[in-house]
């Protein structure tokens, strides 16, 4: 695989990884949220779930 390209895509997967941190602070500061702010954070959640699937296949491909 090209370095590059991972080097790019972990530096994407990290930028994004920083944008739902932010999201999150600024969600549980709030004591109330509406559904359409449950929604958005529970999206989020799971793509940060996605986005660890990602990190672990790129390691297990760079590995063998």
């Amino acid at each position: 695989m090209d370095r590059r390209y991972l080097f790019d895509r972990i530096k994407a997967l990290q930028r994004e990884l920083s944008e739902i941190a932010q999201h999150n602070r600024k969600y549980f500061t709030r004591k109330h949220h509406s559904p359409t702010d449950k929604s958005q954070h529970q999206q989020l959640r799971e793509r940060v779930y996605q986005i660890r699937a990602e990190l672990y296949a790129l390691i297990e491909r760079t590995a063998t």
